[in-house]
């Protein structure tokens, strides 16, 4: 006798139904896809081999970019719009110093030919991104194009070579002026023949996406830089090494003694200074590259991101704070590796405070989220704070009188005291529970 589908039995063939039909559109979606990657990847195709061939097209002494070396009328950078696809385009144009007639400095004329390369990127779709290189040299002899040859290396913090890293340089001493973006080899150099002669004004700053930054500095900013900018004499070889790695984020918390509970303290300001050093100032003292002010807040915590390896220490100034840095864990100064995520606590310490643990009257639990405000009218002191999962709340420094307490949390009834404080001094107060 044939019966009837059951309700659970239509579920399950509407839900299966349903995963073939999510199964077809999510194919069809993602065949859409991979259509408008190929068709986005074909029209940059098309767009390198024209930026190529216009070059190529261009007389020799023409080629060059906007703010480059060599200096031209190509731009560095531009956005293209083809079948209403937007794409960008970037060339690169640089001298090409040829192994085989020797290198600088002692090749007399190292700019032997120009080395054109084309980005065409884009992100609609799956982004993606065409690179075409082609080299142009002059006709006949090589030229007599003068100036220096600036070599660069990037390296991180293991000393190995950074490849693809950012290097901007900018000199407006020189006409025309360079304002130019390139990129490090696979061996993490990057040499450019045929630099205009010129004495510490070349800027460079080196970076990557993810990275840290190192650059030259110039005497208006430090007085005697470590690293000053660069200069390029006729003929000769300029060489500087960068070193550049990944960021890391170092969370700083502030909290009590250990014989405190270890209780939060809030809003402390405090100073953060790394090892590595810029230079001196005009008094002969170090400037370091980090040394920022910081406020752990209402948190009780700081997060400091992107932040580059260093060997870093911490400073409270009890002149202003009150507070005492009794130690840091880990010690200090603290060694932040590249790539990591790390946490240090400030343990502090003044010479009043005062612990209150809030507890529920009924069960001794502790009460968390209950507003406490103490104030001092005297003294135009008011401080106002939450208390912690464990019922606590910190407050720090203070001085040796009567304080008013008054305490506030939804679903207990308020409570208000005097309470004098004396060096460290700890009090559990037990908020009784409304009556519905």
């Amino acid at each position: 006798m044939a019966r009837g589908l059951t309700l659970v039995e239509t579920l399950v063939g509407v839900f299966l139904i349903g995963l073939i039909f999510t199964g077809i559109f999510g194919a069809f979606g993602l065949t859409l896809r991979m259509i408008a990657q190929i068709k986005a990847k074909t029209i940059a195709l098309a767009i390198a081999n024209e930026k190529i061939e216009q070059i190529r097209n261009l007389p020799y002494s023409a080629i060059g970019t906007i703010g480059g070396i060599p200096a031209g009328n190509i731009p560095q950078t531009i956005q293209l719009t083809r079948n209403n696809l937007i794409f960008t385009v970037r060339t690169i144009i640089v001298y090409i110093d040829d192994s085989r007639d020797n290198l600088a400095p002692l090749d007399p004329v190292p700019t032997d030919y120009k080395r054109v390369k084309v980005e065409v990127s884009w992100t609609y779709a799956f982004s993606g991104k065409i690179t075409l290189i082609t080299d142009v040299a002059p006709k006949g002899v090589e030229t007599t194009q003068g100036g220096g040859t600036l070599s660069l290396s990037v390296f991180d913090a293991s000393g190995l070579p950074v490849a693809q890293a950012q290097i901007h340089l900018v000199n407006n001493n020189v006409n025309p002026a360079i304002d130019a973006w390139y990129y490090s080899d696979n061996q993490g150099k990057f040499v450019l023949p045929g630099a205009p002669v010129a004495n510490e004004s070349y800027q460079v700053s080196v970076t990557k996406i993810g990275y840290s930054e190192d650059k030259t500095i110039g005497s208006e900013l430090v007085a005697n830089p470590n690293k000053p900018h660069l200069s390029v004499y006729e003929g000769q070889l300029t060489e500087m090494s960068f070193s550049i790695d990944r960021t890391s984020s170092l969370k700083i918390l502030t909290r009590g003694t250990e014989d405190q509970g270890f209780p939060l303290i809030y809003n402390v300001p405090f100073r953060l200074r790394g090892a590595k050093i810029l230079g001196t100032n005009s008094e002969g003292q170090p400037v370091f590259k980090y040394d920022e002010l910081h406020n752990s807040g209402s948190q009780a915590e700081k997060t400091i991101a992107p932040l580059e390896w260093d060997s870093y220490s911490f400073f409270v100034d009890k002149t202003t704070t009150g507070l005492d840095l009794v130690s840091v864990m880990p010690n200090q100064p603290f060694d932040l590796l590249p790539n990591s995520n790390e946490t240090v606590t400030l343990i502090l310490s003044a010479e009043h405070s005062l612990l209150l643990i809030i507890k529920d009257s009924t069960n001794d639990s502790p009460v968390f989220g209950a507003s406490v405000k103490l104030t001092q009218s005297s003294l135009g002191y008011e401080q106002l704070q939450p208390t912690d999962r464990e019922g606590r709340t910190f407050f720090i420094p203070l001085n040796e009188t009567t304080y008013n307490v008054f305490i506030e949390k939804e679903g207990y009834l308020p409570f208000e005291d005097q309470i004098s404080v004396s060096g460290f001094t700890r009090r559990e107060i037990r908020l009784i529970p409304q009556q519905p």
